[in-house]
């Protein structure tokens, strides 16, 4: 069986099934392909972790009640935090019902009386390349989804994959000479020229209140949008002959596959765009 993280055939014992979106960024069973198992789990506990473990996506993943396989329930958690008034080190849960201060010195949970008053202190690191990474492999993984071998054949799959495996502690700026795909990943920076585009995503992602694989094929061309949870994520752009790729029905300007409660929905782009202009008291010419 072909897996599109190797580009290879794999014998069919060795593949098993990927949620594209995983259920902890709220995935959906059905909306998953056959992958080389060994890599499945390495980029889970390497790509997909570093994002379901990301203090703001925890938000969003709190808001959503989105659990993964162990079913907890998430919430954010600053860890590196202190009292300003003592530097007293502490971690802070953000939990739905309340908000919880942790001492790791005193290995117990303070009292409301402790922390009345008192002014806290975070720090946080945010990762531009495990954004990239997750937006790559998520991208790869629904462009075959939708397109099977159409995208496959057509599509310069290799430079996202090179995305999806980037390691900037091996990574050497010759590997990349000649890139065509571009790309950008929330919450960076956008650049001018990109930012409509951008406020428009960010619009239908807020209509969708999901997770979601937005496909755009141009005439040379194959844009994915990928959206956590109502919040777009990143957006690939890559090189793609896309001739023989469909344009009518459901993939009317574009192919949607939205993950929400647990459930999978397929529709067209032309589809999303009125149904959001509708919700919004705005009207769009049929052409």
């Amino acid at each position: 069986m072909y897996c599109i993280y190797l580009d290879e055939d794999v014998d069919k014992k060795d593949m098993n099934r990927e949620h594209i979106i995983p259920l902890s960024l709220g995935g959906a069973n059905g909306f998953e392909i056959h992958v080389d198992s060994q890599t499945n789990a390495d980029m889970g506990s390497d790509v997909d972790a570093a994002i379901a473990n990301d203090f703001f996506i925890s938000f969003p993943r709190r808001e959503y009640d989105a659990r993964g396989h162990s079913n907890k329930q998430p919430f954010p958690i600053a860890k590196r935090s202190k009292l300003v008034s003592s530097d007293k080190p502490v971690q802070i849960a953000f939990k739905k019902e309340k908000i919880e201060v942790y001492s790791p010195i005193d290995r117990r949970i303070l009292d409301e009386s402790e922390v009345a008053g008192e002014t806290f202190q975070s720090t946080f690191k945010l990762d531009p390349y495990s954004r990239m990474r997750f937006t790559a492999k998520v991208a790869l993984s629904a462009g075959y989804f939708i397109y099977g071998d159409l995208f496959r054949n057509n599509v310069k799959h290799n430079e996202i994959r090179m995305l999806m495996r980037f390691d900037r502690s091996t990574a050497d700026r010759e590997d990349f000479e000649g890139f065509e795909t571009k790309g950008w990943f929330w919450p960076f920076t956008v650049e001018e020229k990109d930012k409509n585009d951008h406020q428009l995503y960010q619009f239908l992602a807020s209509h969708l209140e999901s997770s979601f694989v937005l496909a755009i094929p141009g005439p040379s061309n194959l844009g994915l949008i990928v959206g956590i949870l109502g919040q777009v994520a990143g957006i690939i752009n890559c090189p793609a002959k896309t001739d023989d790729f469909p344009f009518e029905n459901d993939h009317d300007l574009g192919h949607l596959v939205s993950t929400k409660n647990g459930k999978m929905t397929r529709m067209s782009y032309r589809e999303l765009a009125k149904n959001a202009a509708n919700a919004n008291g705005l009207d769009i010419p049929e052409s």
